[in-house]
């Protein structure tokens, strides 16, 4: 979208048309030369493609028009045709259908609804929720919480006043080149069609995150820059200045009340408790196009050794298998066995318990040394995703990571979290922030009562 964007502002723009010529030229060049470039070196660095992950982008576009979600990535969605066994051609065959279907669910208003929902996902924030708020770095053998996750909230929040400025000055300033029918910038211009580009193409086609918002903050913030420059901001905080400075102090209170009423009806937010997961070991992140199913011999065991540094902790184990066979018609069959997992914390030297889901009972495991053992019950070879096939990716010197002993190519999927009651914000983060806020409006106050001094209203001495 960011190169027809480009591709059209030279066409628009471009002095003559030699010039245009000799640009577009450069700009086609310029994507070849990526786009073969870019196979020389996954042939060099052995690069093999596969068939079985191989995902159509019809995929991404079903999951965009899910009307039980706002377009945004949806676990069954994304895996729904992603099975074993099934080629390209069969998945977007599939994939096609759904999306013919849930058009035809939709009718104009409801399809315009559920695309303003799309928007409203990706653009409501200004910040990153959905894939980042729950990161978490390592330390020695385990995971503890990310600044984000700890003052994720907070951040949210703090951040949405510059976020609203910087949208509305960003449309106060094209609304008012097009109002006047002004010429705008080439820059400007590249600027605009790109944001419009790459809304247009993930809001009306594909599925939205709040991250691919990121791609038009580069572009928002280049017109930002601009607005800045021509409507001449410190000129009217002056004049307008002149008009507040007899009635600043009344004013003041007003805003301290607003703040003060802002401040009382969300303290609940540093007194609600809600369910936290605290996690110390989460491994490993599933291929996202989907993968080749790990096989497992007919009573063949696997065995994984690993730490737990804290107490009172809960055991997630993916624990889903299946056959396969073949019927009559020589089609592959699938039943669906769980595999047989034991847990032992061989510092306590105790068992713990693993029900036929794959998790422990809530805060069984303890500080300890464990040993899991996942183990085909079967006479027959069973395929499974609970297990990871990293290929020749070398994780040993990665503490953060265990393999199964003796096959460093293959990883447990699991998770080690330990359950806690917390708040969303906590008293701390919550006052510091309401005082930024007196403080910012204590400066405006002065800068306002001082404003001959600081702001002058002779256009030429600012």
């Amino acid at each position: 979208m960011i190169i027809i964007a480009l591709s059209i502002t030279i066409v628009l723009m471009g002095q003559t048309l030699r010039q245009k010529f000799v640009q577009i030229s450069i700009l086609i060049a310029t994507v070849i030369v990526v786009y073969f470039g870019s196979s020389v070196i996954q042939t060099a660095q052995r690069y093999e493609r596969n068939n079985q992950v191989v995902t159509p982008a019809t995929r991404y576009i079903n999951m965009g028009l899910n009307p039980n979600t706002s377009g945004q990535i949806d676990g069954n969605d994304a895996w729904l045709y992603e099975q074993p066994g099934r080629t390209p051609k069969e998945k977007n065959r599939l994939y096609l259908s759904s999306i013919k279907r849930r058009l035809l669910n939709y009718s104009v208003g409801s399809l315009s609804e559920h695309f303003l929902k799309k928007a409203t996902y990706m653009y409501g924030t200004g910040l990153t929720i959905q894939d980042f708020f729950y990161w978490y770095a390592g330390n020695k053998n385990n995971l503890e919480e990310s600044i984000l996750d700890r003052f994720g909230v907070t951040l949210v929040n703090g951040f949405q006043f510059f976020y609203i400025l910087l949208s509305v000055m960003t449309f106060v300033f094209l609304w008012r080149h097009l109002k006047n029918k002004r010429s705008i910038p080439p820059v400007v211009l590249f600027s605009v069609l790109s944001v419009l580009g790459v809304c247009a193409f993930q809001v009306g086609l594909w599925e939205v995150r709040d991250r691919y918002s990121l791609l038009a903050v580069p572009f928002t913030v280049f017109i930002f820059s601009y607005a800045l420059a021509e409507l001449d901001i410190v000129g009217w905080i002056s004049r307008f200045g002149s008009v507040l400075k007899q009635d600043v102090i009344r004013y003041f209170i007003i805003s301290t009340g607003l703040l003060v009423f802002g401040y009382l009806s969300n303290y609940s937010l540093t007194t609600q408790l809600v369910e936290k997961n605290n996690v110390s070991i989460h491994q490993p992140y599933v291929a996202y196009a989907g993968q080749s199913d790990v096989k497992i011999k007919a009573h063949d065991k696997l065995k994984i050794t690993f730490d737990v540094e804290t107490t009172g902790n809960t055991g997630i184990f993916y624990n889903s298998a299946y056959s396969i066979s073949s019927d009559s018609k020589s089609q592959q069959v699938k039943k669906y066995l769980p595999l047989q997992i034991s847990l032992m914390n061989t510092t306590l030297h105790k068992s713990i318990e693993v029900d036929s889901n794959g998790n422990t009972k809530a805060n069984t495991m303890q500080k300890g040394k464990y040993v899991l053992t996942l183990t085909n019950p079967t006479n027959q070879a069973i395929y499974t995703q609970g297990i990871i096939d990293i290929g020749k990716a070398d994780f040993s010197f990665n503490s953060l990571y265990r393999s199964i002993s003796g096959h460093p190519e293959l990883m447990a999927v699991m998770t080690v979290a330990r359950s806690s009651q917390n708040t969303l914000v906590s008293k701390k983060q919550y006052n510091a922030i309401f005082t930024l806020l007196f403080v910012i409006l204590c400066i405006i106050t002065y800068m306002f009562r001082k404003k001959d001094k600081i702001l002058p209203l002779n256009k030429s001495k600012v």
